[in-house]
């Protein structure tokens, strides 16, 4: 099996994680959609570039304009699959990643004579899906299979009544990238260190967070804050202040992660995760925590319930402080009898690459007529 995966302008969340999820299952070709090539030019395409490094791997240069640039990217991505296709072999399917491939995939399968599946993960179907039917309904229609990735989203897309066949497969975690679970040996008066990372976006939920931990301190005085900004995100000033305000400044510490591995390292030896603001369609930074093998707290909105299951954390209403401020004692009092091993596993055997790529085993198949 031979898949052709396209990534859009607008890249999915870790798109490395899904060529590995596909890799566990077929050869991946990667097709990447970029304003300016940073490869060497591939011989007698100028339009497209080839890593040298990864032979399989290809830059597309978009022209700027409207429907008739589609049609000149079109053209110049079927090219790239044609060629790849006289130097290697055919390719059986085409797996894009909405959004960013739903405008061109439908014309590009056309023109190579090719099945296409898509992954969606687009938070804006819970904000306004009637926009979002109109924009994707010939995509769907014509896709093999659509992708929805989390349980959340495949219900959305059957209340808007979107055409096509749907099933779930969820974003993959790659095993390599997540640090060792620590070993964790407790007393009673340890702190109980609550990690929080994001990037300080209007819809991020910090002032709930902030309320909810300064009520949940003077119930459990152990209950400790490290607040991760990710990448150049700048810590608000607003931020600073409300802790100030609230009485919480002595027990938390905000600081800046200089890549996801240092982010992921605080995680994995923090005690519990707080998700701050209300899940999207696919909350990675809690599957994360999970694979680390640390309890979430959050919101029970979007994936989270699916992600967390019975025994991965405790959800609460969101924009709620003071059950959010409840959930944090709860957690906090249920840290001796958590298994942080038994966690990370069960996760990993859910949502890990070969999981993953498992799932897209069966729709690549399908895609291609082979089931």
């Amino acid at each position: 099996m031979r898949v052709a995966m396209f990534f859009g302008q607008a890249r999915p969340a870790r798109p490395e994680e899904w060529h590995k999820a596909a890799a566990s299952v077929a050869e991946v070709v990667d097709v990447v959609a970029v304003r300016e090539l940073t490869l060497p030019a591939v011989r007698g395409l100028p339009c497209a570039g080839r890593d040298p490094e990864r032979p399989h791997h290809y830059q597309v240069a978009l022209p700027l304009g409207g429907l008739a640039a589609r049609r000149v990217t079109v053209g110049r991505i079927g090219d790239v699959l044609r060629y790849e296709t006289a130097e290697c072999g055919r390719i059986d399917v085409l797996h894009g990643h909405v959004p960013g491939a739903d405008d061109l995939l439908p014309w590009v399968a056309r023109a190579v004579g090719l099945p296409y599946v898509l992954s969606e993960d687009d938070a804006r179907w819970f904000e306004s899906p009637s926009r979002m039917r109109r924009g994707r309904a010939r995509a769907y229609r014509e896709a093999a299979s659509v992708l929805a990735v989390s349980d959340a989203l495949l219900l959305r897309l059957g209340e808007q009544r979107m055409p096509g066949r749907h099933r779930v497969v969820p974003h993959p975690v790659g095993p390599d990238t997540l640090p060792r679970v620590p070993a964790r040996a407790r007393i009673s008066q340890d702190p109980v260190r609550v990690a929080a990372t994001g990037s300080f976006g209007p819809h991020e939920g910090w002032e709930t967070l902030v309320h909810a931990f300064a009520a949940a301190r003077l119930k459990d005085p152990r209950l400790r804050l490290d607040i991760i900004a990710e990448g150049h995100a700048e810590v608000p000033t607003e931020l600073r202040g409300l802790l100030r305000r609230c009485g919480a400044d002595s027990a938390v510490t905000v600081r800046r992660a200089r890549g996801r591995a240092e982010a992921l390292h605080a995680v994995a030896h923090a005690d519990l995760y707080a998700v701050a603001g209300d899940a999207e369609s696919f909350c990675l930074r809690a599957l994360d925590a999970l694979g680390c093998g640390t309890l979430v707290v959050g919101p029970r909105t979007g994936a989270l319930p699916e992600l967390v299951g019975h025994d991965g954390g405790f959800l609460v209403p969101p924009g709620d402080p003071a059950a959010f401020a409840h959930a944090l004692v709860e957690a906090a009092a249920a840290l001796p009898r958590h298994q942080p091993v038994a966690l990370a596993d069960r996760t990993l055997r859910r949502f890990g690459t070969a999981a993953v790529g498992a799932r897209l085993a069966v729709a690549y198949a399908e895609a291609s007529g082979r089931a």
